[in-house]
């Protein structure tokens, strides 16, 4: 259990960085998974899906599926079209689809059971498993269960952060006689009864599975050897050992002890095994963990590397140009202003050429610094526009040349000697601005552009005097 439970966490890297993947993407990851675990039934995507996105998300299947619908189940068993609801959490991708066609499409949130689960995983940020259900696709009579994994947007740390920013769930469907099938209980001696029963609060003690030796041989249910499973994903199960009446009856003959020292032999390699199988299982979860976590560390790594001057520290140039677009786009929207301030050393090359580059190299990161701690809002950047060139994004303000002059002022008050420069004994910027109200239909570049012919006229103003 605690091995297939880990492969959700694998296919749960495919979600990392709240992208969710395309259906042929996740359903070969998925086969990748399937051909390593046989008893896992199928490997689900939910989304989460609102009411008014409902016609959205059917419209992007119909094109490889024709006949996909969000379904729900009626008492008499037949799928029918979900009824109108707040939110769906329909299943969306599925491996394989063949032999899980009943599946597809099927909103959890129409079984009070599934959205049961659906829901204490969201609000705890926790695996869980169901508690034994019927598989929608089940065509014979063995129960089943889910076990979910929550996928979020960012990290949210409350419930109602948790609640806003779910994704869906990445889901595995397991028949319970088929795990059971895959363990090496399966090669247990005839006459021996296994029953797996869940005894999580608020599960009455319910039998899942019952291992028979035949049906022939009767149990003899005064003896049993039971034994406490370890708890995965919130759930509680325990294994229960009957012996047959055929099976006490051969051993009658034997002497007390020989019938005492079976017993405790018996009861001993029931209980090494499980404790072995949960100690390795428990290795191979702190392996997976530790790997995911390598594995997040280093995307989170690539991120930053991907979005920041390698030498100053703060954004650059492709990372501020989708920055700028994405609040443009805002400010369309909320009928405010921005501001794009175009910055540039003065006289930098003849600095490089008389310092020497690596003092070149200080100076940019000094100005950086001092550029970066002037502003301190979330819709404000600084960015190496490149060489000695620095810009600033400023969302939602009418005060740009405020900032610019503060920006000139500060760098100025750094006192960086630069004695080869025609403005002054010390490093100065020129800057060039623009602030506008954008409406839909304006280029964002044109802003650009003002900016930068302002900035070659305060720079022209310096060269001349």
């Amino acid at each position: 259990m605690i091995i297939n439970f880990e492969t959700l966490r694998s296919l749960a890297i495919l979600f990392n960085r709240g992208a969710v993947p395309g259906w042929k993407q996740f359903s070969l990851e998925a086969q990748k998974i399937l051909t390593r675990h046989h008893d896992i039934q199928a490997l689900e995507w939910i989304p989460r899906v609102i009411h008014s996105e409902r016609a959205t998300y059917k419209s992007k299947l119909l094109q490889e599926f024709p006949e996909f619908e969000i379904t729900e189940r009626q008492e008499q068993g037949h799928m029918v079209t979900a009824e109108e609801r707040q939110e769906y959490y329909p299943v969306y991708y599925v491996e394989p689809l063949i032999g899980n066609e009943a599946a597809f499409g099927f909103d959890l949130a129409s079984s009070p059971t599934r959205l049961e689960a659906l829901k204490e995983s969201r609000d705890t940020a926790i695996p869980q498993a169901t508690a034994s259900i019927t598989l929608v696709q089940e065509r014979e009579n063995q129960k089943g269960f889910l076990a979910f994994l929550p996928i979020y947007k960012g990290s949210p740390a409350t419930v109602v952060k948790r609640q806003d920013n779910l994704m869906g769930f990445v889901l595995g469907v397991y028949r319970i006689a088929d795990i059971f099938a895959s363990s090496a209980l399966r090669h247990e001696a005839l006459g021996i009864e296994m029953k797996l029963v869940d005894e999580t609060p608020l599960s009455s003690h319910e039998i899942l599975h019952i291992h028979k030796p035949g049906a022939e041989f009767k149990v003899y249910e005064s003896i049993a050897y039971r034994k406490e499973l370890p708890e995965v994903w919130g759930r509680k199960w325990s294994l229960i050992a009957s012996p047959t009446l055929s099976y006490i009856a051969v051993r009658r003959d034997m002497l007390p002890l020989a019938t005492f020292v079976s017993g405790i032999i018996f009861t001993i390699f029931i209980a090494l095994y499980i404790h072995i199988i949960s100690r390795r299982a428990a290795t191979i979860q702190r392996i997976v963990i530790e790997k995911t976590n390598e594995l997040n560390e280093a995307n989170k790594k690539l991120e930053l590397l991907s979005r920041t001057d390698g030498l100053t520290g703060v954004a650059n140039r492709r990372f501020m140009d989708e920055f700028f677009d994405k609040e443009w786009l805002r400010a369309i929207r909320n009928k405010s202003s921005i501001s794009f301030i175009l910055i540039d050393i003065d006289f930098f090359k003849l600095y490089n050429d008389n310092y020497g580059h690596p003092e070149g190299d200080e100076c940019l990161k000094k100005v950086a610094a001092k550029l970066k701690s002037l502003v301190h809002r979330p819709g404000d950047l600084v960015a190496r526009y490149g060489g000695g060139e620095f810009a600033l994004v400023l969302s939602d303000t009418e005060e740009a040349e405020l900032v610019a002059s503060n920006c000139r002022q500060s760098i100025e008050e750094l006192q960086i000697p630069h004695e080869f420069s025609e403005a002054a004994a010390v490093v100065t910027i020129s800057v060039g601005f623009c602030t506008v109200t954008p409406e839909k239909g304006m280029d964002p570049s044109w802003v650009v552009d003002v900016a930068d012919k302002a900035l070659y006229k305060a720079k022209r103003q310096v060269e001349t005097g």
